[in-house]
């Protein structure tokens, strides 16, 4: 029996690798698919982010000529509808903001976790890969000592 213990071992060795190779392997390529995502994702937030900037720009721009804009500035706190109407264009303005720091977030803070976490993956990976080496020499060592 314990001719076969050590190859039995081996054996078990060999399949977990390639069952944890497996298991990096698709881990990594989530990673990398999520990335990318979230970078197109970034990519479309700012876009939007522009988009809706010069969209409350060009009507502000507008109504800024209109003599309503000068009956705005004097009765700010009313209720009139060229007060609603610069409430809604600032609103605009700021989910213009909020959409771009979106887009910083996913650049900057999302993707590179993503991509922290594949390199631990695969760091990890190599790290077992270099214990299963020592442990296949180890039983090698072991089984040719016992032999003797």
């Amino acid at each position: 029996m314990d001719f076969f213990l050590p190859l039995e071992i081996r054996a078990q060795l060999v399949e977990q690798q390639k069952c944890l190779e497996q298991q990096t392997e698709m881990r990594v390529q989530l990673l990398q698919d999520l990335q990318d995502f979230f970078r197109k994702k970034a990519e479309i937030e700012t876009e939007y982010s522009r988009n809706l900037e010069k969209l409350a720009e060009r009507f502000m721009a507008k109504t800024r000529s209109t003599k309503d804009h000068q009956q705005y500035k004097k009765d700010q706190n009313l209720l009139s509808p060229v007060n609603c109407w610069y409430l809604l264009l600032n609103q605009v303005r700021r989910e213009s903001k909020d959409h771009a720091t979106l887009s910083d977030i996913y650049l900057n803070n999302v993707i590179m976790r993503f991509m922290q976490i594949s390199e631990d993956s695969t760091r990890m990976f190599k790290k077992v890969h270099s214990m299963n080496a020592t442990m296949v020499c180890f039983h090698r060592s072991t089984f040719v000592y016992n032999q003797d």
